[in-house]
């Protein structure tokens, strides 16, 4: 069942535990971007960008519980554990910091999301495959992709209180898109052939998820655009052709190529589809 996503936050003890741990949130420059110095269509399109950027860092905080515990289930090294387990805090750190920048826009753009179907859960008949799989779509795929869009929409964003955030959030993602390659440097031994086309198979259907950000309409370049391109980029975001040719570009350069250098790949012929 959908409901409304909205974000609690309780105070007290809790705040001061979380400042401690993630520093630094006060210090950005809040209050010093004005929306009305904007055009309304920019402003309502980063609103509803910055919303869905919380809802995915919510998710990322599930999505990454579930890799911990599969870490665990698979006994990986307690180091790698201790790596993950920190990427939680990190995540809500994201969330905070996506929500604020929606409200400095004028509020949160109305959202619904399922709870009963809103993180990845590991699939196959061991705990191996399980782990191997979250690892997979969940640093390799979504993180990966995440943050290869974010570099380059960091690039292009003029307003310093998005290009706050974006630096904020990447220099996190660059560590958790490490523990991919950390896991599978120490599980790569104990992956055979068939776990290694298994996970191919997991590749394709995860990138075939994220191509409608260069395959939809809203990607083609005689869509109308109702916003001026400048000011969107002020507000963090580049305008979705743009961020479509990004997006090919980084599922090659961040997850196809390092991947297929490990066994885990997908078919050429597949690959002219996914791309094409």
């Amino acid at each position: 069942m959908k409901v409304p996503f909205e974000l609690e936050w309780m105070g007290g003890a809790p705040e001061h535990h979380f400042r401690a741990a993630r520093p630094g949130t006060d210090d950005l420059p809040w209050g010093t971007l004005d929306p009305s110095r904007y055009a309304p269509a920019a402003v309502e399109f980063a609103r509803g960008s910055w919303t869905e950027v919380a809802m995915n860092e919510y998710r990322a905080v599930a999505s990454f519980s579930e890799v911990l515990r599969a870490l665990v289930d698979v006994k990986a090294p307690l180091d790698l554990l201790g790596m993950t387990s920190d990427f939680l805090a990190d995540e809500c750190s994201h969330v905070e910091l996506a929500s604020r920048m929606a409200m400095e826009l004028g509020g949160a753009a109305p959202r619904t999301i399922d709870f009963d179907r809103f993180t990845t859960k590991g699939r196959g008949a061991t705990a191996l495959q399980r782990a191997n799989d979250l690892v997979l779509r969940v640093a390799c795929i979504a993180e990966a992709f995440s943050g290869g869009t974010a570099s380059v929409s960091l690039a292009a964003t003029t307003h310093p209180l998005p290009r706050a955030i974006y630096e904020s959030i990447l220099r996190d993602e660059a560590r958790h898109r490490r523990v991919g390659g950390r896991y599978f440097e120490w599980a790569f031994s104990k992956i055979d052939d068939a776990e290694r086309a298994r996970l191919g198979a997991i590749l394709l259907q995860g990138l075939r998820g994220l191509a409608p950000f260069w395959k939809g309409p809203a990607a083609r370049a005689d869509t109308p655009r109702p916003w001026p391109e400048d000011e969107l980029h002020a507000l963090g975001w580049l305008g979705p052709a743009r961020f479509g040719t990004v997006a090919k570009e980084v599922v090659v350069r961040d997850i196809l190529d390092p991947l297929s250098t490990i066994g885990i790949a997908i078919s050429e012929s597949d690959r002219a589809e996914l791309l094409g």
